[in-house]
Parts: structure tokens; sequence; C-alpha cells
């Protein structure tokens, strides 16, 4: 019997369970949709934390980030709803995806852009621990400069941040809702969030709801880290403030 759990108010009511198919060996309408619930940040029991070791690899030493033998995914907005700090960045400034105009990937490689959330102290303090645990257990292995997951962000008051990488092309990609025009919209892809962009100024300041998972830890150039990527995400642009007229009443000008 499958289980489910709830992340979204009651605006957006989907299932927010995910799902993985088993018996693969036998046909398509035999094989059993097996879901498994989203925990909570704060249910991730993280003295389960272990990194396994994969050996050398091209880039750099390849390790992954378990609890209890599983890769790591949780619901981090489990109540209420957290805000972007910056919203998506389309502007290349970094790495540009191939739908925007960069280089097409090697392989089967999924696209996507980064989504800065602010962080309260709850949130925070799990995703420092989550980071200081990945660091040390990979300092054990290898020497490299370690990236922060959590960074200080100043840009509307002193706060904490961490990016996640919502998959926009390729396999895997982030489901996503949009809460617009008292409307709950779904889709998934660049072509379906495009249409949003500009009328969402970028999802600047939005509010939104996300189940996370560790993707992976990366090393490059001496350099490593955690990548975050959103699984499921919903988001709900705010109402940009009007300035109000001072000036409204015309008889009180012409007086």
């Amino acid at each position: 019997m499958s289980r489910r759990s709830n992340l979204y108010s009651q605006i957006v009511e989907p299932s927010l369970s995910e799902s993985t198919d088993t018996m693969a060996v036998e046909p398509a309408s035999k094989r059993a949709r097996v879901e498994f619930d989203i925990p909570s940040f704060a249910k991730v029991d993280l003295e389960q934390f272990t990194l396994k070791d994969n050996g050398a690899g091209k880039n750099g030493h390849r390790a992954y980030p378990l609890v209890a033998n599983e890769s790591i995914r949780f619901n981090l907005t489990p109540s209420g709803w957290l805000e972007t700090s910056y919203g998506f960045d389309v502007n290349g400034k970094f790495d540009k995806p191939s739908f925007l105009g960069g280089k097409v990937p090697e392989g089967a490689t999924s696209e996507g852009l980064g989504l800065r959330i602010t962080l309260p102290t709850d949130e925070a303090t799990f995703m420092e621990t989550l980071d200081t645990k990945s660091r040390e257990a990979f300092a054990a292995l290898t020497k490299t400069t370690w990236n922060p997951l959590v960074t200080e962000t100043s840009v509307f008051g002193s706060c904490k941040s961490a990016k996640v990488n919502v998959i926009l092309k390729g396999a895997d990609l982030t489901k996503i809702a949009v809460v617009v025009d008292g409307k709950v919209v779904r889709g998934e892809g660049w072509d379906f969030l495009k249409d949003y962009m500009d009328e969402c100024n970028s999802f600047r300041r939005s509010e939104l709801k996300v189940v996370v998972r560790v993707k992976k830890l990366w090393t490059y150039a001496g350099k490593a880290g955690l990548k975050l990527e959103a699984t499921q995400l919903v988001l709900r642009p705010t109402q940009k403030p009007v300035e109000a007229d001072a000036c409204a009443d015309d008889a009180e000008l012409l007086a």
C-alpha cells in the first residue's frame, strides 16, 4: 500500500510522495509503482550520516552522502513558506545551460537553473550540520578546498541562504507548480517555466515550498561541496508594492 505525505498548503494539494518502478523485468502494465514518504528536514537523523567512498574519478575523489544507507532527501518546507533570495539566474553570469544558448553538455547530463533560498534558523542549522558532516568525512578521504553549502546573504539584511538546482532539461525534471492569478498551474521543464519568468520577475523574492535531495558531493579542480536538487517545487510570486497616488483628488488639485 502506498504512503503519501503532504507538502503543499491548502492552496496546493498534490501527492507529495516520490515514486519509482520495481520489477523492471515485467511488462510496464504489470509494474508496481512504489511510493515513499518525504521526511521533514527536522526528522532526518544526521547521526546516521555516512559517506560512501567510490574511489578516484575523472575530476577527483568520488563520494556519496547517505543517511541510514539511503540517499538524502527531505521536505524543507513542512509548514509555511520560505522565500527566494534573488530568483533564477538567466543572464549567464555562471555556466549557461543549453536552453539559454549555452553549450550542449556531453552525454545525457541534465541541466537546470540555480535558485537561492533564504533560510530561517532551524533550516540553516540543519543545512550547516549536513554540510559539516560531509566536509569532515570527505577530508578524511582527500584534501580539497570546501565550498560551504550555506552562505551569508546581505542584500535584504543579514541572513543565511543555500542554493538548490531546479532541473529543467533532461532526466529527472523538477515537478513545478506556480501559484498565480488565483490558480495553480503545474508543469515541468524550461518550456513550462519560461512563460512565467517575465511576469514573475524571475521569481525574485517569491514564496516557495520545496522537496530537496542531495544530488552528489562534487569535486573539481581541487574544490568540493554538496549539490542540492529540487525534486518538487511550488512558486508563489509575491505582489510587488505599488506606490499610492498622492495626488488622486482632481478637485483638490483644481482648488
